[in-house]
């Protein structure tokens, strides 16, 4: 099959492959992340901050995204890049977030109590998404195995 494509199939074919190969390693470096993220309550919401390497790294990530998805037509690419740029916006304000609450700034107390109550509220969210994600992924496996 491959002798039969032409040098631009053939490039294109290897470029879809590293988007392919990225975007996979993307998603393992967010799951990495939501697992630790998933870890945080009320009590500990510092451990957020543990998660900051590893932004970087998913920062670094997209940065080569954006110059890969050129193989993709216009509307697709940008649907790919809105979604890791969308995720690593959201996990970068609410560690900053965390950070600026943990270096006690001058915030009024009903001011800090919401903001936490917030960040509670994600970090609930998150583990309530990751549950019926695995659910369904359980349900799947089930499924298959019948």
């Amino acid at each position: 099959m491959t002798e039969q494509m032409t040098p631009e199939q053939r490039q294109t074919g290897l470029a879809l492959s590293r988007l392919q190969k990225r975007i996979t390693k993307m998603h393992a470096l967010r799951d990495k992340m939501n697992a630790g993220l998933a870890r945080v309550t009320e009590k500990n919401l510092d451990l957020a901050l543990t998660q900051k390497k590893n932004l970087k790294e998913l920062s670094r990530e997209y940065d080569a995204l954006t110059n890969e998805v050129n193989c993709l037509p216009p509307l697709d690419a940008a649907s790919v890049l809105e979604d890791e740029y969308n995720y690593i916006l959201t996990i970068g304000n609410i560690i900053e977030t965390t950070r600026e609450l943990k270096k006690k700034s001058k915030i009024d107390k009903d001011v800090r109590e919401s903001i936490t109550s917030g960040l509670v509220q994600f970090y609930e969210g998150l583990r309530g998404e990751l549950a019926m994600a695995e659910a369904q992924k359980n349900s799947l496996h089930d499924g298959s195995t019948k």
